[in-house]
This record gives structure tokens, C-alpha cells and sequence, in this order.
């Protein structure tokens, strides 16, 4: 597994270590750094996968040049990158450095999983933006010998359609009187989180795969830009995590897009349940109902505390990111209060009651 992260001198991080568990979520305020740590891990990503010209830009993400990427109020020289294995104690090191202009970059450390690990090609870790599609009419089927589901889950619809009918493992299925395949534990937890139900066709003679939701208790099935924009936004993440293996890690920004609190809630016992599965989710989120979904969860002992890391972001008075870890009790009770981690709602309240 990838069990540490340790970053300097990059954008607003002078330094900064953060301990990756089976569910590991980032909040806090914008541009405070959260996107800095996705960033971090899709660097490492992308430089052990695919042979880019320049160490900073390529598929999963483009930050420019060296200027730009590293911590300037800082003055740093360098931008480091460090994950660790804990099982092995084995660390890989990527170091960016500029040279008359360009961008260098120095691999030090070898550790096998991780290596393994951090190849795209080999479906290990997936990544899903925030920029990920929504409602189309049909979907590219999938020719890329890179990646099956998409950055931005372009190709998910796809995915479902040509594995529909393969069976899961024990682990991922939340109910068997459902069935054991993708298609019917996709369909279970959308029913669940959002009250729909997918179906897929591969279109005849073209490139082209379409899916139409029913909603509820009707029969009808209906394109997807008929249907809330939230089932569109939400069935990428479900056919990913349910589509992935104990050891692999998941990426994804902003779950929580277009969809009801009650939908946010319940999405999250959803990713809890895949992270007890052994598949580790890192989420960056700005959903109280995600937060308050963690805390039920361990109220609920559906998660262990030494399962979840929970990081709060702000800026110091310096504009260098500031992260504390959240700390809950086994009542999924917050112990360390830390002003503007989803206070807004009891400030609101204060102001319209006079207090």
C-alpha cells in the first residue's frame, strides 16, 4: 500500500507529511493546499507511467513550469516528492529541480509494489476529477490501452456495459438477493443513494455506447439529460470503486457534485463500504454531509478510527498551507475543534436567532 505522503516546496507546502489510511479525506478552506496533495500523488503518477516532455505537465495533470509549481514564498529550490510503504519501509523519492529553463527530474528509491503501484497502465490507481462528464446523450466506447475508465469517467459507461455481467468478489457485495455481478450491485447502490436504476446498450455499427436511467418505482427508462444531473455525475464513481481491487487506490475530487445531502450521506456509506474492502479512497471534498457521513459511520461502527485520517486545510498568516488532522472519538465526536472546519451552518444559525 501507499502509506505516507511527505511533500516540499511545493505551490503554498513548505512541508508537510500526511499519513494515508484506508479512507484518507481532505477539507478545508479553497486554495489552501488540498489540491496540492492530489496534485503530489497524480506527479508521482504520471512520471512512473508515461514518459512525458516535461516532468510537470502531461495526462493526469499540467502545472507549467518549475516557476509556477514551486513554493515561491519560500524561495524553494526544489519541489520534493516522497511516498512510503510501510510494509516494505521502503520510500521512492522524486525530486524537480530547473536547469537553465527546463524542468529536471532525479528518481532515488526503489520499492517494487510501489512501483507497480504507481503505473496507470496497470489499473492500480484510477483518478477522477472534478471536471468529470455529466449527462450526454452516448459515450465513446473505450479504445485506450491507458486507462478503462477515464480521467474523467468518460469511459465508465462503457466499463459497465462491456462487464456487466462479471461477478464480483464476496467482499464487494453489499447484498447477494441482488446478484453478484457489477450491473446488479451498481443498480443496488444507486437505488440506494439516489432511487435510480442504469442501463447500457452498445449502439450498433458505431463507436458508441448509450445508458438511460429509470427513476423510483417507474417503469420507464429515460435518456440522461432527462433525468437529474446528479445520477450522471454520481455512476462513474460507483462502477469505478465497485470495479476495483483490494490494494488498489482511488482518487477522487469532489464526490459530492449535483447530488441531495441525503445523496452525500449516503455516498459516503457507500466509499466507507469500499474502503473496508481494502481499496483506498482519498477524497477531497467540501461537503459537511460527507464530513458528518464519516462521524456516522464511526458511530455506526461501519469505520474504524485507525481506518479514516481526516485532514482540515487553511492558509497561515504567511499564505503556507496549514493541515491538522481531525480527531474523532468512538462516537465519531470531533475532539479537536478547528475554526472554520463546517462551522458555517451553527454561524448562520447564531446570526438568525439573534444570538
Amino acid at each position: 500500500m501507499l502509506d505516507k505522503v511527505t511533500i516540499e516546496g511545493f505551490k503554498s507546502v513548505e512541508h508537510l507529511e500526511l499519513d494515508l489510511k484506508g479512507l484518507t479525506v481532505l477539507v478545508g478552506m479553497n486554495s489552501s493546499g488540498k489540491s496540492t496533495i492530489i496534485q503530489s500523488l497524480l506527479l508521482a503518477v504520471q512520471n512512473f507511467s508515461f514518459n512525458n516532455g516535461s516532468p510537470l505537465n502531461g495526462l493526469l495533470v499540467s502545472l507549467g513550469d518549475f516557476q509556477e509549481a514551486r513554493n515561491y514564498i519560500k524561495n524553494s529550490k526544489e519541489i520534493n516528492i516522497s511516498l512510503s510503504n510501510f510494509e516494505t519501509q521502503n520510500t521512492v523519492n522524486l525530486k524537480f529541480t530547473e536547469k537553465n529553463g527546463k524542468v529536471k527530474l532525479k528518481k532515488e528509491g526503489k520499492d517494487k509494489f510501489l512501483s507497480h503501484l504507481l503505473k496507470y497502465q496497470n489499473k492500480k490507481v484510477r483518478f477522477l476529477s472534478s471536471d468529470r462528464i455529466g449527462s450526454r446523450d452516448i459515450y465513446d466506447v473505450n479504445y485506450s490501452q491507458i486507462t478503462d475508465i477515464g480521467f474523467l469517467g468518460e469511459y465508465a459507461i462503457d466499463y459497465l456495459e462491456q462487464h456487466k455481467s462479471t461477478p464480483l468478489e464476496d467482499i464487494l457485495i453489499k447484498n447477494k438477493e441482488t446478484g453478484g455481478t457489477l450491473e446488479s450491485q451498481v443498480n443496488y447502490w444507486l437505488r440506494y443513494i439516489i432511487n435510480g436504476e442504469i442501463q447500457t446498450n452498445s449502439i450498433e455499427g458505431t463507436d458508441s455506447v448509450k445508458a438511460s436511467y429509470k427513476i423510483k418505482n417507474n417503469t420507464r427508462y429515460f435518456r440522461p439529460k432527462n433525468v437529474g444531473a446528479g445520477l450522471s455525475y454520481l455512476i462513474s464513481i460507483i462502477i469505478t470503486l465497485l470495479s476495483s481491487k483490494p490494494g488498489s487506490m482511488n482518487i477522487i475530487e469532489n464526490p459530492e457534485i449535483h447530488l441531495h445531502p441525503r445523496a452525500q450521506s449516503r455516498l459516503m456509506e457507500f466509499m466507507t463500504f469500499i474502503s473496508n474492502a481494502g481499496i483506498k479512497l482519498i477524497i477531497e471534498t467540501h461537503s459537511d454531509h460527507i464530513f458528518n457521513g464519516i462521524r456516522k459511520s464511526i458511530y455506526k461502527k461501519n469505520l474504524q478510527i485507525e481506518n479514516v485520517a481526516t485532514y482540515y486545510f487553511d492558509l497561515n498568516n504567511d499564505g503556507l498551507s496549514n493541515v491538522n488532522k481531525v480527531k474523532f472519538n468512538e462516537d465519531g465526536k470531533v475532539l479537536n475543534y478547528l475554526e472554520g472546519l463546517f462551522d458555517q451552518f451553527d454561524e448562520d444559525l447564531d446570526i438568525l436567532l439573534g444570538f
